[in-house]
């Protein structure tokens, strides 16, 4: 009876232990795929983040001339108007027409946060470097957007242009735009308003360093968690 009992229960306990063995394998094979997921949309990001910053250089380099210029304007302009009307249109159209479109892009991010795989993230400080910049996104695109409603679509300008001269600068149409040759020089409140939306371009560019400065880091992290 006693060897009955003891052939019952080791049994039992073989049938337990294969049960358990079974269940953490697929445990493991379960963390070890969403593991695989989770590098696969970091990898994603990663690209993407790439991608990203080639088109923040660009925006920099724009908005960070516009403000250039529009010191230019503001110290030499009465001068240009005097000696050189050709370089005073080109300075004066880039501050009225240079703009940026800021598109946020945060498919990856939404999807690892969705999906839960942002939890299995080791990298803590990547996991809070992904949270901030994607808060700070909403700030970029209200920046960009306050520019194009305040500034750019400002008409006031646009009579001293000589629209016939225009050619393409960086691809961009509206650059390249000559003075006209009859107008008067700009008053106190026109060459006010370049300031101010030269003053804009550079905040605007700021925040746009900003944003090169958090995808670099961005990606370093990445790499990290890649590694690991």
């Amino acid at each position: 009876m006693n060897k009955l009992i003891k052939k019952y229960i080791l049994e039992f306990a073989v049938i337990v232990l294969g049960i358990s063995i079974s269940f953490y394998v697929e445990k493991q094979n379960a963390i070890a795929y969403k593991n695989e997921l989770k590098m696969e949309s970091l990898l994603k990001l990663k690209n993407n983040l790439l991608s990203e910053l080639e088109g923040f250089h660009f925006d920099y380099e724009i908005h960070s001339t516009a403000n250039k210029y529009a010191d230019i304007l503001y110290y030499r302009g009465l001068q240009l108007y005097q000696t050189n009307k050709d370089s005073l249109g080109f300075y004066l159209s880039y501050v009225r027409n240079a703009n940026t479109v800021f598109v946020e892009n945060d498919e990856e991010y939404s999807a690892l946060v969705n999906s839960g795989l942002i939890e299995l993230i080791e990298n803590r400080n990547l996991v809070s470097l992904l949270q901030k910049k994607y808060t700070d996104q909403k700030w970029y695109e209200k920046n960009n957007q306050l520019l194009l409603d305040l500034y750019l679509t400002d008409k006031r300008l646009d009579p001293f242009f000589e629209s016939k001269n225009r050619r393409n600068h960086k691809g961009v149409v509206g650059y390249w735009t000559a003075y006209k040759p009859n107008k008067r020089y700009l008053n106190d409140e026109e060459i006010n308003r370049v300031s101010e939306t030269g003053l804009m371009h550079s905040l605007y560019s700021n925040l746009i360093k900003r944003a090169i400065i958090q995808d670099s880091l961005l990606i370093k992290e990445i790499d990290k968690e890649l590694i690991n």
